[in-house]
């Protein structure tokens, strides 16, 4: 039964504790190939401000985009929402190497380590595809923890957004869509469709 139990990573977890914060991926040099998107997230009374950033491995900002939502279960689920938001985001300007960096050290550890709980489940589980199968856009995909001093500019951006009076509902219902992954081959645009499940709020 225990090796059951341990062949199922993505079984749902009870709520998850930070762990220490050497056990958490950290990152000092940043691949010169790589996009850095830093992710953010504000919640009060069920609405959520969701922001990422774009930028290279110098630090230099490429783009930058939030949003708010409605009916959002939770601070966690708001921070998993806008992980999700930039990982489409980046889909759609072909990024194809990217390292995300949050703010949030029980949300790092629950992606890396895949232990999800029944809230976040849906949400995680397409973080996990978008960024970990083999039909992933992406070539190179990681998530790093940061502390929140070093997240100034998203959590901003956040708030800012939070206060807006523009929302888009989120009421988490599934639905089944198709993702159409485009993957460069050489010089040919070799494009891949996946029916896949997901918990799906247009941005």
């Amino acid at each position: 039964m225990k090796e059951w139990e341990s062949a199922q990573p993505n079984r749902p977890t009870a709520a998850l504790k930070p762990q220490p914060l050497s056990l958490l991926p950290r990152s000092t040099t940043i691949s010169t190939t790589s996009t850095v998107c830093n992710t953010d997230a504000s919640w009060k009374s069920g609405s959520a401000g969701l922001a990422w950033i774009f930028s290279d491995h110098t630090g230099t900002e490429l783009s930058r985009k939030s949003i708010s939502l409605e009916h959002v279960s939770s601070p966690m689920m708001a921070e998993a929402l806008a992980i999700r938001g930039a990982l489409l985001h980046a889909t759609s300007t072909n990024i194809t190497y990217i390292c995300l960096r949050s703010d949030s050290q029980v949300l790092v550890q629950a992606i890396c380590q895949r232990k999800w709980t029944m809230e976040l489940y849906g949400v995680l589980s397409d973080i996990d595809s978008l960024s970990f199968s083999v039909v992933s856009p992406f070539a190179s995909c990681c998530f790093i923890f940061i502390p929140r001093t070093e997240n100034g500019p998203a959590d901003q951006l956040t708030k800012g957004q939070l206060s807006s009076s523009f929302v888009i509902p989120f009421n988490g219902s599934l639905i089944s869509i198709n993702e159409f992954y485009v993957a460069q081959k050489k010089e040919e645009k070799v494009v891949r469709r996946k029916n896949v499940i997901i918990y799906y709020t247009i941005f």
